[in-house]
C-alpha cells in the first residue's frame, strides 16, 4: 500500500477548516471537502473513509498541538500566579493565531461525531489544567471551587477577550493582556 501523502493530508485539514468555518459541522460534505482540497472523491476516501473518521483525525491532531501550545514553557519554579498566567496567555494567542481551529474544535466538541479516543484527548487538555488548578487551592492561593467552575471563568473570559481582539475591538498588547488576566486573577484568588 502507497504510504499517505502529508501535503495532501493537510491540503484535506485545511479544506476541511474553511467549510466548518463557512457552514458549519453539520453543513460538512465529503464532496466540498474535495471540492474545496482540489481532490478526487476516490483520494479523499483512500485518505478517510468517512466524514467522522476526518473529523475525528483532525480534532486529534488539532487538539494535541493546541494542548502543548498552550502548557508550553511553564516553569514550576515560577510564583504560582505567574504560572496561571502564561497558560492564560498562550491560551489567548493560541486562539487568537488559530481562530479557524478553535471554531472547529468547538463544534466538535460538542458533537456526536467524535469518538472516545478523539474525547479523551480533549480531557487530556483539561486534566493538566485541573492539576495546575489544584496545585493553587492546596497552596490556598485560589479559591476552594470545582475545578470545572474555575476552569470556565479562566477558558470564557480567554475565549471572550480573544474575540475582542479577533473582532478589532481591541489591540493585544501587553497592557490588554496584563488586565485581562488580572481580572480572572482577581476572581479567582482567594
Amino acid at each position: 500500500m502507497k504510504p499517505k501523502d502529508p501535503e495532501k493530508v493537510q491540503s484535506i485539514f485545511k479544506a476541511t477548516l474553511v467549510l466548518v468555518r463557512q457552514h458549519g459541522l453539520t453543513g460538512l460534505t465529503m464532496a466540498a471537502i474535495g471540492k474545496e482540497a482540489g481532490i478526487g472523491m476516490g483520494t479523499l476516501y483512500t485518505y478517510f473513509e468517512s466524514k467522522e473518521a476526518l473529523i475525528n483525525s483532525l480534532f486529534k491532531s488539532i487538539k494535541g498541538s493546541h494542548t502543548e501550545r498552550i502548557f508550553a514553557e511553564i516553569d514550576p519554579a515560577n510564583p504560582y500566579p505567574l504560572m496561571l498566567r502564561k497558560v492564560f496567555v498562550n491560551y489567548l494567542k493560541n486562539r487568537i493565531e488559530a481562530h479557524e481551529e478553535h471554531l472547529f474544535i468547538e463544534q466538535a466538541h460538542g458533537s456526536h461525531f467524535l469518538d472516545a479516543e478523539a474525547q479523551s484527548i480533549g480531557d487530556v487538555a483539561y486534566q493538566a489544567l485541573f492539576e495546575l488548578l489544584d496545585k493553587g487551592k492546596a497552596a490556598m492561593l485560589i479559591k476552594s471551587m470545582p475545578n470545572p467552575l474555575l476552569a470556565a471563568n479562566l477558558i470564557g473570559a480567554a475565549n471572550e477577550v480573544s474575540n475582542l481582539v479577533i473582532s478589532g475591538e481591541a489591540k493585544l498588547d501587553q497592557q490588554f493582556v496584563d488586565d485581562a488576566f488580572t481580572l480572572c486573577w482577581d476572581s479567582i484568588k482567594r
